[in-house]
């Protein structure tokens, strides 16, 4: 049997705003050979129940339950990633409710900014757009759904317009996120068994090396335990910074492609390869038990 040398620890499904299920992505994974994927839908795990049922049909697949939450940051984009999660945690439900419920009075805000526009859309255009409803847990809508909905109207040729027009942060309609302080998402994650990850630091936009190293040592302070090296965001020459400062502050190493399906359709499953050597089997296999 060929070695799996490659894994992929940064996916999205329907649970959030990703097009494929959570047993399709698990699928997928399967298809390309992969040695470990986990389903790191935003601020929800409503889809992992589904997706570890499904890996225990992949014998020489690791599934690893995880998440995604926003928290704030002073300048870019701060995203903490979930690995090894006990989906049961009561810390992370309560946190998914808080957040949903911000999602909840979110959508709205936006919906009114395209009324005013002149833009006949409404919720119902929108629910109309979530792909999944068989997810086991109340639905996330997202930008990707306003986005889909928006094209369907013809008020954008496609999702990648809509969110350049209306939805995305330069948009017309864009309603800022809530985000947490970071360290109650890693407080959430720490709970709840996981390894706090940061997620595609190079979104954090610091402006240079020594920016970014008080930054991540900021962080380890709060709790973070790991570093998203490899991501499809990343040039080799960011990878191999990430790999040091990992190394340097005793960071598990991860990474991802950020797979959404057809909401990014230039992002592809296992693309980064991230070599199974960089992150370990036995890290895989810890985060697999948990």
């Amino acid at each position: 049997m060929t070695e799996r040398r490659f894994c992929d620890l940064h996916t999205h499904s329907t649970a959030s705003d990703g097009t494929y299920s959570p047993a399709e992505v698990i699928d997928a994974a399967e298809r390309l050979g992969l040695s470990a994927v986990a389903l790191t839908d935003h601020d929800t795990v409503v889809g992992l129940a589904t997706a570890t049922e499904r890996a225990t049909a992949h014998a020489a697949l690791t599934f690893i339950p995880g998440i995604e939450i926003s928290a704030r940051w002073p300048d870019g984009t701060l995203h903490i990633l979930g690995l090894g999660i006990d989906a049961a945690s009561p810390d992370l439900a309560e946190l998914a409710d808080y957040l949903r419920a911000c999602r909840n009075e979110r959508n709205p805000k936006m919906l009114g900014k395209l009324q005013a526009q002149g833009l006949e859309i409404d919720m119902d255009d929108v629910h109309a757009c979530l792909l999944d409803r068989k997810a086991a847990g109340p639905d996330i809508v997202s930008r990707v759904h306003l986005a889909e909905a928006l094209r369907r109207k013809g008020y954008a040729k496609d999702r990648r317009e809509a969110f350049e027009k209306y939805v995305g942060q330069d948009g017309s309609a864009y309603v800022e996120k809530e985000r947490l302080a970071p360290s109650k998402a890693i407080a959430a994650i720490v709970a709840a068994g996981g390894t706090a990850v940061l997620a595609h630091p190079v979104q954090l936009r610091c402006g240079n090396n020594a920016q970014l190293e008080r930054a991540v040592h900021d962080l380890v302070d709060l709790g973070l335990g790991g570093i998203e090296a490899y991501h499809s965001d990343h040039r080799p020459e960011q990878t191999r910074l990430y790999l040091d400062l990992a190394r340097r502050f005793g960071l598990a190493v991860a990474g991802g492609s950020d797979f959404h399906g057809f909401g990014k359709p230039d992002v592809k499953l296992g693309r980064p390869r991230v070599p199974v050597s960089a992150v370990g089997r036995e890290q895989l296999t810890t985060w697999a038990r948990r």
